[in-house]
């Protein structure tokens, strides 16, 4: 989205005018919330969450607290920017099995190159289920082809 910074991207994608991220529809999740170093991510629990054992994949909880990450360091970079993950640290601290997890992604520090966010993944009672740290490499945006 030429001309846009990514902070309106990122609020157009929260009302789904934006571009597509495949991630976000394979999993369900959703952009609740987005204002500058700070979002969050929301994913109602449903039976394709949970593994073997009725208990929602820690990978799920990741991939939430990830993205919410992510998309905080995006709101405070230039337009044309973006970055990817290269280190994350997670921990669990409660089960959940069902209902609303909400991820909160926030801006610890901004770099030229290396940028750092945390983020609290959320049960719908406001109890922490996950604490996550992220280092994340500021790129290029890419090209996006066939959208």
């Amino acid at each position: 989205m030429e001309g846009v910074t990514n902070l309106e991207a990122l609020r157009r994608g929260m009302a789904r005018e934006g571009p597509r991220a495949g991630w976000r529809e394979t999993l369900g999740a959703r952009i609740a919330e987005v204002e500058p170093g700070r979002v969050v991510v929301e994913l109602e629990v449903h039976a394709g969450h949970r593994h073997e054992g009725g208990i929602v994949q820690g990978g799920i909880i990741t991939q939430i607290a990830d993205a919410a990450m992510g998309m905080s360091l995006m709101t405070e970079q230039e337009s044309g920017l973006t970055n990817t993950t290269v280190e994350l640290k997670i921990n669990f601290l409660r089960p959940v099995a069902d209902g609303r997890l909400r991820a909160v992604g926030r801006v610890v520090e901004m770099r030229n190159t290396l940028l750092f966010s945390e983020a609290d993944v959320l049960d719908e009672q406001g109890r922490l289920v996950a604490r996550a740290s992220s280092t994340c490499l500021a790129i290029e945006r890419p090209e996006r082809r066939g959208e």
